[in-house]
């Protein structure tokens, strides 16, 4: 792979696969490396509310979590030691993840009553032409086409906590000769969080409409709008889980002085470790977002042939988390500047203390397209795609008076009501501006030789990324970057190869082999927070792209009684990408390459074909992911001793159990999954044990019954009931979507999410 890295600083002015049915807890595979398939059943059978983390928490070697049961709160996961910022998750083929993170937001996409598949490729992602941060993998989700005849599914379901889910959908069916159907849904779902105070409140809307052609050229038409308040979830140290469990959760009473010399973050806690300066108001916690997508899928063929694809895309986001923080008015002042800047009136004072809220915001529009023309040549099927795509990023951290009569902010998203200076600028320490420009180059082959006993896939992808990053003077002089302008420019192009194979031996034993390259840009966060502040000049550091290099190899048997996957890997894994936790006078808090790993594992399933009602699938995953070197303490001779040692946040075993009995409308499962304990730092003096959560399900299919008939106009419905977590297991998680933020090691405090308790969600659709 070539990695041709740029970087200059300068001041300003200065489908779901095809999947047999013959075992209903494991689809069958026929790639060139490890996947699994989703499939509309096994997202059917789940509570409404749970989002893509969830959701793919039952595949093989997946490490998922959930905020909270319902799944309204978000979540993460990670893949053979990829976090979900290094794993690509796409909808419909659109890339989802956050241009500079690469974060996602489960919760956001879309609604589980219109996703009919999900994809998991735990090793590459060679068969992506667009995505972000996909060093690992990837997730692509795939929504359900229109019905031919018009129908109207309405669904409503009650649980814990307050969680309630109400959805409705309406099909056209076929209409005009036949040509265009679609459909149009909405749902609003709401749940308390389960330690208080605070709640998580989403309305979505997804349409799709697709339209057929002369010619067999098809049109499909793609959109969700997404809104949410959600109270902002907030880690706890383990200091802080033993002396509170469970009850860590904010503040109830709100402060009573909010200016002048005694103002206070809120008050102190009863107990240790709490303390006035990190202990928050629960009203002034605020995660809200609002996010849209468009996409227009454009199939038209040119030939017998040779088929030309289209896909452009647009992607809205409006995101952030707030919290309240005491803004000091001498903490303006800056050696290098005559006068302060950034200097406020609060609450009617001048020249004092305040207690504000403050939320770090990153809103975002991307525009993209792919366009893949592809050619069927005897036993060739030869693909070429290219991608574009751009994107405009602003990230602020704005300032909010608080209502003291109410105790509220008045704008939860931080349009309005902003602090300003005495010049009439907003204060904020961020004021950045990014923007992206992606492209890639994408060839591949799949062959098909023997009947298709023998199926040979090679493809290359020439990626080509450019950013310009832009820090803004903001009206605030708090933080050393905030009062000096400058730019900084990234320029990154790989060739990522990938080759894969799979040979039938016969009908039921099949072998496989991948080999590919993935990489993965540094976030933009690393480019911020450069002006020394001893010097007053901006210092950049440098740092390389990620890199990694994955073996599969695999053995699949597919029988009379059941079916096999098996995978063992190997993945090389370079200049890791991590942000450095401040710890003490270990390492100072920055994006740094920290070295490379190697992982080495398997991943084992076996599911059964129904006897008398009844299937199993059993899957046991292992993955020993050790760092290569020992790290070197900045500006010190001193090195910390992590050669060997297991990767941060990387469960060694995963073990995941499925019984299943189904008997015409009759349905019900029970679900364990077991993950091994990790450790919190590099060097290994932090681990969280591990944790088993058991899953119950019940459902039944109302066609014909008496309860069915007596509702006009019903031709289906289902009612179904889900516990989640029976066994009410106590237990933290390191937040996988977030693992690049590293703790090296115990002299610092990290901090953890609280595991979903246990839960109960019964629900009941609707067919007209």
């Amino acid at each position: 792979m070539n990695d041709l890295g740029t970087v200059s600083v300068e001041a300003a002015a200065n489908q779901a696969g095809g999947a047999d049915r013959g075992t209903p807890l494991l689809a069958e595979q026929n790639g060139t490396s490890a996947a699994t398939t989703l499939r509309q059943e096994d997202i059917a059978r789940q509570p409404g509310t749970q989002n893509v983390a969830q959701q793919i928490g039952k595949v093989v070697g997946v490490n998922s979590y959930s905020r909270d049961a319902s799944g309204l709160f978000g979540g993460g996961y990670s893949i053979r030691g990829f976090d979900s910022t290094q794993i690509g998750l796409s909808l419909n083929g659109v890339p989802l993840n956050d241009p500079g993170t690469s974060a996602v937001t489960p919760q956001v996409y879309t609604d589980s009553e219109n996703l009919c598949s999900v994809d998991v490729s735990q090793g590459t992602s060679a068969g992506a032409v667009a995505q972000h941060g996909a060093i690992g993998g990837q997730v692509s989700m795939s929504q359900c086409v229109p019905t031919d005849t018009p129908k109207t599914t309405v669904s409503q379901s009650f649980g814990s906590y307050n969680n309630f889910k109400s959805f409705i959908r309406a099909n056209t069916g076929l209409m005009y000769d036949d040509a265009p159907k679609g459909y149009l849904s909405y749902s609003h779902a709401q749940s308390d969080y389960f330690t208080g105070p605070g709640a998580a409140d989403r309305h979505h809307v997804d349409s799709r409409f697709d339209l057929k052609l002369e010619g067999g050229a098809s049109l499909s038409f793609n959109s969700f709008f997404n809104y949410f308040e959600n109270t902002y979830i907030r880690p706890v140290s383990k200091a802080q889980y033993a002396a509170f469990g469970y009850r860590n959760g904010w503040l109830t009473v709100p402060p009573t002085l909010l200016a002048g010399p005694k103002a206070v973050f809120a008050q102190t806690n009863a107990a240790v470790p709490y303390t006035p300066a990190n202990m928050g108001y629960g009203p002034y916690q605020w995660e809200p977002g609002r996010h849209a997508y468009a996409s227009i899928d454009g199939v038209f063929p040119l030939t017998d042939a040779i088929d030309l694809k289209v896909t452009p895309y647009y992607l809205h986001q409006e995101s952030g988390s707030s919290s309240e923080t005491l803004l000091k008015e001498e903490g303006y002042k800056n050696k290098f500047l005559t006068n302060p800047i950034g200097a406020f009136t609060a609450y009617g004072t001048r020249n004092t203390n305040a207690l504000l809220v403050q939320m770090s915001q990153s809103n975002f529009d991307r525009v993209g397209n792919t366009a893949t023309l592809t050619g069927r040549f005897g036993e060739h099927t030869i693909s070429g795609g290219l991608w574009t795509e751009y994107t405009h990023q602003h990230q602020l951290r704005p300032f909010e008076q608080i209502d003291p009569a109410t105790n509220t902010i008045p704008d939860i998203f931080f349009e309005s009501h902003l602090l300003k200076d005495y010049n009439g600028r907003i204060v904020t320490n961020r004021d950045w501006t990014t923007d992206y420009y992606n492209t890639a180059l994408s060839l591949s082959d799949s062959i098909a030789l023997f009947d298709d006993r023998l199926h040979i896939d090679l493809s290359g992808r020439e990626r080509i990324y450019s950013r310009l990053f832009h820090n803004l003077p903001a009206g605030s002089s708090a933080t050393t970057d905030s009062y000096l302008e400058y730019k900084v420019k990234r320029n990154y192009a790989f060739f990522l190869p990938s080759f894969g194979v799979r040979y039938d031996l016969d009908d039921t034993n099949q072998i496989f082999f991948n080999a590919s390259m993935g990489a993965r840009v540094p976030p933009n966060l690393a480019d911020g927070g450069h002006v020394n502040n001893t010097t007053n000049l901006v210092t950049m550091d440098e740092l390389k792209p990620e890199r990694s290099l994955s073996f599969d190899t695999g053995y699949r048997y597919k029988g009379d009684l059941l079916n096999v996957n098996a995978t063992a890997f190997l993945i090389k894994y370079s200049d890791r990408i991590a942000v450095t936790i401040k710890n003490g006078d270990l390492l100072s808090s920055k994006y740094t390459n920290i070295g490379s790993t190697t992982a080495i594992g398997t991943e084992i399933e076996v599911g059964t074909k129904p006897y008398e009602g009844w299937s199993v699938l059993l899957s046991q995953a292992v993955n020993d992911d050790t760092l290569d070197m020992n790290l070197k303490v900045d500006d010190t001779n001193k090195i910390l001793q992590t050669k060997g040692k297991q990767y941060f946040n990387a469960p060694k075993y995963i073990t995941n159990a499925t019984l299943m009995y189904e008997d015409g409308p009759l349905y019900g499962f029970a679900r364990a999954k077991w993950t091994s304990s990790v450790f919190a730092t590099l060097t290994n003096d932090i681990r969280l044990p591990g944790y088993t959560t058991v899953d119950l399900g019940l459902g039944y299919k109302l066609k014909g019954t008496a309860f069915l008939d007596a509702i006009p106009g019903a031709q289906d419905g289902e009612f179904k009931l889900n516990l989640t977590n029976v066994l009410n297991a106590k237990y933290l998680y390191i937040n996988p979507g977030n693992s690049t933020g590293i703790q090296i090691s115990s002299a610092g405090t990290p901090t953890f999410y609280l595991g979903a308790p246990f839960s109960v969600v019964a629900s009941l659709s609707l067919d007209f």
